[in-house]
């Protein structure tokens, strides 16, 4: 039974790796607007100017059909009457309908206002500048009482407990990473995938 078990987390983890290679770059897409928005673009016209060529239309006639085809809308004035063709179109279809509403999602996001959200950065902004003050302050009054050597000495030792801290987050975060990553031993994957 455990014999199996490995059997099944390894192909788990060989699908999720074919997928992961699929996945990233449209997580890297979906996540990036701009880009989003020039590939949604493009799309559209390099299909609009193939369905031009395939279909012996003119390149308005090629942009108009790619634009009534890619929204959806579906006029029925222009349609592609060859296979090349429809396959074109169908392409054109999915992926406006699925790259278009992540476009408008983004520019929706942007547009709403979060009342709350900019009062809880406001008032974090106003606990960081009293923060500041206060160290200020602490820092003065330090200096005032013990010295400027005194006060350097333990802003040293401070800096240095910091830095050490710093690194052992560092070096978690990498442990971590290690462990997540998907081996890249070539023996434990075959090109043709697990036999």
């Amino acid at each position: 039974m455990a014999d199996r078990v490995t059997d099944v987390d390894r192909v788990e983890h060989v699908v999720a790796r074919r997928i992961g290679f699929v996945s990233r770059p449209v997580r890297g897409l979906v996540n990036a607007p701009h880009l989003l928005v020039l590939v949604v673009i493009g799309i559209w016209i390099v299909c609009s100017l193939v369905y031009a060529l395939l279909e012996d239309k003119g390149p308005i006639e090629g942009l108009w059909w790619g634009i009534v085809t890619g929204s959806t809308v579906g006029y029925g004035d222009f349609y592609p009457s060859s296979t090349a063709g429809r396959a074109v179109g169908a392409f054109l279809i999915v992926s406006m309908l699925v790259l278009v509403p992540i476009a408008i999602g983004h520019v929706i996001a942007n547009l709403v206002f979060d009342k709350e959200s900019l009062a809880v950065a406001t008032v974090l902004e106003d606990v960081h500048e009293r923060i500041d003050r206060l160290e200020h302050l602490t820092l003065a009054s330090l200096e005032a009482q013990h010295g400027r050597e005194w006060l350097d000495a333990r802003l040293a030792e401070h800096e240095a407990a910091d830095a050490a801290t710093t690194d052992v987050a560092e070096r978690m975060l990498a442990m971590f990473a290690e462990k997540n990553a998907p081996p890249t031993n070539a023996a434990q994957d075959p090109p043709g995938g697990s036999r």
